[in-house]
C-alpha cells in the first residue's frame, strides 16, 4: 500500500506548495520549512486518520515523506 498520496494531502494543509513538488524524497523540515509544531500537527492528524501510533524515538530517524510512508506501512502491518 502506497500512503504517499495521503501524506501529500495532509502536508498540503500546512505547506503552500504545488502538490507535484512533494515526492518521497521531500524533507518537510528542510524543503518545506515546516516547524516542529506543523510536524506534530501532521503526525497527530495521520495518527487519527490512519489509526497508527508514532514512537517519538523512531520519528527522529525519519527525514523524508518516503521514510514516513515506510514507517506507517510497517505500523499498519502489526
Amino acid at each position: 500500500m502506497n500512503l504517499l498520496p495521503i501524506l501529500v494531502s495532509t502536508v498540503l494543509e500546512y505547506a503552500d506548495v504545488p502538490p507535484e513538488s512533494l515526492t518521497s524524497q521531500t524533507n518537510p523540515g528542510l524543503d518545506l520549512n515546516l516547524n516542529s509544531y506543523d510536524m506534530m500537527s501532521i503526525l497527530g492528524r495521520l495518527e487519527s486518520d490512519l489509526g497508527v501510533h508514532f514512537d517519538e524515538r523512531k520519528l527522529r530517524n525519519l527525514s523524508t515523506l518516503g521514510d514516513l510512508d515506510d514507517y506507517i506501512r510497517s505500523q499498519l502491518r502489526h
